[in-house]
């Protein structure tokens, strides 16, 4: 039985998967995609957010069926308990490494770009604690700060704008240079910073209303964090030109490192100071996912009581990806993980649901 004060409203899970979305993938993802699609860049980043909100559907479909189950209680009624049980587990560990690895390139960038000479446990012990203040607490609180958080990526939108003053339009054509076998297998780069979606798997019973307005508030928030990846990616390639981009790895970063003004002189620093705030939402966001499984298993429902220990397993996990070939390993790891967890797995359980006839007499 889901308390009262745990419901969140549809608004709320339109602003839970924007902030779910939103991570450390907007800062490297120009560059990566320039390279594949070259001026191409961002119609890569529009096909895969429609690719996204085809993922989206698969995920509510399945949801639908069980709609007052997280993933973690309806698998069994699907696949049998055993089974159930197992793939319960397959997902916390799918959660556990997708935090990590998010925590490890969050540790990285704010170590190269801030606190050099903090040391990378202190930064991983500090934004840790400061998630864990937060993902111990009733969904509904959580959610509450996504909205309010939500605001600031405004903000970084206003502080991109400025870029604009030295834009060059030419630098993007000609568009289809790369052509459009390039521009498609780059949308697979794409896809991989807009992970956090799948969150719908494990909140959709707390949300209120009916099923057709969570599926439009979850597509919503993705369509905003897609037209958000969108817009940073084109900027960057005005910004940029295509000689140069190779060689800068937050195009964004160094964008906003070139202005100044007479009180503030490090813009950069504003815009990471608020991206700090929107990627710790993000890792609160994974860590929920995984405490939520675990204290299905083995605290009766109750996931804050799973928080330390999910908190020291992240902590171990992201201190191993300190080498730059673990965490190559970690980036193509979490690729195969995705791919398994979020499209494949959901599209056969969807699948043998109908088949099988399973869902929940109340599903509407």
């Amino acid at each position: 039985m889901i308390l009262k004060k745990s419901k969140i409203t549809q608004g709320q899970l339109m602003f839970f998967v924007i902030q779910s979305q939103v991570g450390v993938g907007i800062l490297s993802l120009p560059n990566k995609l320039q390279a594949t699609a070259k001026g191409g860049a961002w119609i890569s980043s529009l096909i895969a957010g429609l690719a996204v909100q085809v993922i989206i559907l698969i995920l509510w479909a399945l949801c639908k069926r069980f709609p007052s189950d997280t993933i973690y209680s309806f698998l069994p009624k699907i696949t049998g308990k055993f089974l159930g049980k197992l793939l319960g587990f397959a997902y916390i560990v799918y959660f556990l490494f997708s935090v990590s690895t998010v925590l490890a390139f969050f540790a990285d960038v704010v170590g190269r770009w801030v606190l050099q000479t903090t040391p990378r446990w202190a930064l991983l012990i500090l934004t840790l604690f400061t998630c864990a203040y937060l993902v111990k607490e009733n969904l509904r609180v959580i959610a509450r700060l996504f909205v309010i958080s939500s605001f600031t990526i405004i903000v970084i939108v206003i502080l991109s704008l400025f870029g604009y003053a030295h834009a060059n339009i030419t630098y993007v054509f000609p568009i289809m240079e790369a052509g459009w076998g390039e521009i498609i297998k780059a949308s697979n780069a794409a896809l991989f910073p807009l992970v956090g979606y799948e969150v719908i798997l494990v909140i959709y019973p707390f949300v209120e209303g009916k099923s057709s307005g969570k599926l439009k508030a979850a597509s919503l928030g993705s369509l905003v964090i897609s037209l958000l990846y969108t817009f940073e990616v084109f900027t960057s390639l005005i910004i940029f030109s295509p000689e140069v981009m190779p060689a800068i790895s937050e195009p964004l970063l160094y964008m906003l490192k070139g202005f100044s003004f007479q009180i503030i002189q490090r813009i950069d620093l504003i815009f990471l100071s608020l991206w700090i705030f929107i990627v710790s939402t993000a890792i609160v966001s994974w860590l929920y996912m995984a405490t939520a499984g675990l204290g299905h298993f083995f605290h009766r429902g109750e996931h804050k009581k799973a928080v330390p220990y999910v908190v020291f397993i992240v902590f171990i996990l992201a201190m191993i990806a300190q080498d730059p070939a673990i965490t190559d390993l970690y980036d193509r790891m979490i690729k195969i993980l995705h791919y398994t967890f979020v499209v494949g797995l959901p599209l056969i359980l969807l699948i043998f649901s109908y088949l099988l006839r399973k869902k929940e007499a109340q599903a509407r």
